[in-house]
């Protein structure tokens, strides 16, 4: 039969020569690659569709690929490895990284070979190189969909919705399946001598995140029922914890879509304060989101405003005034014309003001007023003299803040992923605490360790998703050597 999308309702134990847990970028790409080859895969998924965290992605790096080549980037592997090392301060696996770099070009081929299309070759921000290639459309039209229709192709595959794994099974080190929970509550054994942990992250685990992200305010962006399950029961059976802690941050304003015009007006790089009514930090690194998630989450409550006066918000109404847009959720050079509207919005909810004092302002977004006032005063000093003396900011982001009515819009950090947790070498084999393979299981994509260090940067733009299509690759191809196909 043809790959399902059924929920498994069997219990009769099922068999296969390897089972993939997930059906992200990782999961995907792992499956095509064994069932392509003829080993025949089941597939389970948690969630009722598949895609995971991908479906929500843009795009994904590579580096010497075609289409950089094609537009004369002569950016080499060797030199985004190094930068991308120096980034993480080498705590990332070299080797792994390394083979992730070589392997992102021809990733890119391998992709649109089996039917995902690319609109072009992009960098996020005036700070990092043209390595981001994004998909003709969102990941769910423009990745996730292509690819799983080549493997409902495939008559060696099936795929089971809506049934979490439970367990890992292991006997002797060597992997001998899963046990899960089927749609209708069911447990179900299945089977097989491979299996590949493609999981995702753990951005919805909030003991997690106040463990290992630092930060119990952190809210996932898109809420997807990632928790690292089975991250841990990877640990169960033996494998050794890497790079867990990973939180790739961005700065929002609470419950606002990422194209929302109140949401382009709050994370502008004006004046951020905190709940101490002190700003914290140069606010043009929005541009490096990850970096502005990690300032913001260092702050009292993780909460920020933004603040800006009526004649910036007035400009913000003309096209090509924005300072600043996050990839491609918004295009910068589009005006805000119902700003006022959506202020209006956001006083309702309690996540703007509009005040015609500052000294009202602080009142209204809980700071002292003799902490706040000197704040702003300093700030428009800076803006008066053409340099910050303070943070050193671009003096094309200084703005004075003089014109009444004044406004404030609220700020909070949100995960796209939270990667690492399970050790693996560059085949992408689980290792234990004392770096022993366990004979049959494999980790591909954000569950894994390696590729990051202390935080996630932006010299590799789109690195997880690329990450992710690296190793379930790699975990597939290794799978297939261990299986004898």
């Amino acid at each position: 039969m043809n790959a399902t999308d059924e929920g498994a309702t069997s219990t009769n134990e099922l068999h296969a020569d390897a089972i993939v847990i997930g059906t992200g970028a990782a999961g995907l790409c792992a499956a095509l690659t064994l069932g392509r080859e003829g080993a025949s895969v089941i597939v389970f998924e948690q969630l009722g569709e598949v895609g995971g965290m991908t479906n929500h992605a843009e795009g994904m790096f590579a580096v010497e690929s075609k289409m950089q080549k094609k537009a004369n980037v002569g950016l080499t592997v060797d030199e985004i490895f190094h930068a991308h090392m120096e980034e993480t301060h080498w705590r990332a696996d070299a080797s792994l990284v390394k083979k992730f770099m070589e392997k992102s070009g021809s990733n890119i081929d391998w992709l649109e070979d089996v039917g995902v299309r690319f609109s072009g070759l992009y960098n996020i921000s005036a700070f990092s190189p043209r390595v981001w290639h994004q998909f003709a459309d969102f990941g769910q039209e423009g990745f996730i969909k292509p690819l799983y229709q080549r493997l409902r192709e495939l008559d060696n595959v099936r795929v089971f919705l809506e049934t979490p794994v439970q367990n890992l099974l292991v006997e002797d080190d060597q992997v001998t399946g899963v046990s899960v929970r089927t749609k209708t509550g069911d447990g179900l054994t299945a089977s097989a001598r491979v299996v590949v942990i493609a999981s995702g992250g753990w951005q919805d685990n909030k003991d997690w995140l106040e463990t290992y992200g630092r930060s119990r305010n952190i809210r996932p962006i898109a809420p997807s029922r990632m928790t690292g399950g089975p991250i841990r029961m990877a640990w169960d059976v033996g494998a050794g914890e890497s790079g867990l802690g990973l939180v790739q941050t961005v700065v929002v304003v609470p419950d606002e879509d990422t194209n929302s015009q109140l949401m382009q007006a709050g994370y502008q790089p004006r004046l951020f304060v905190n709940r101490l009514g002190h700003r914290y930090c140069d606010e043009s690194m929005v541009w490096k989101f990850p970096f502005a998630g990690n300032a913001l989450i260092n702050q009292p409550e993780a909460t920020a405003w933004c603040i800006f006066d009526e004649t910036a918000k007035e400009s913000m109404k003309e096209p090509n005034s924005l300072l600043y847009a996050l990839g491609a959720f918004f295009d910068i050079l589009k005006p805000l014309p119902d700003i006022d509207s959506e202020i209006e919005r956001g006083m309702r909810e309690r996540k703007a003001f509009r005040t015609e004092s500052l000294e009202r302002m602080a009142v209204m977004i809980g700071v002292e007023a003799e902490d706040f006032l000197p704040t702003v005063e300093t700030y428009n000093r800076c803006c008066d003299a053409g340099y910050d003396f303070v943070f050193g900011k671009n003096r094309r982001y200084l703005q004075e803040i003089r014109t009444p009515p004044f406004y404030a819009v609220r700020l909070v950090p949100a995960a796209f992923i939270a990667m690492g947790g399970i050790r693996t070498n560059d085949r992408m084999e689980v290792l234990t605490k004392d770096y022993m393979a366990i004979e049959g299981l494999y980790a591909a994509g954000c569950c894994a360790g390696g590729y990051l260090g202390g935080s996630c940067e932006i010299s590799t733009t789109g690195g997880s998703c690329g990450f992710a299509v690296f190793t379930g690759r790699t975990a597939g191809e290794n799978a297939l050597e261990y299986l004898g196909k």
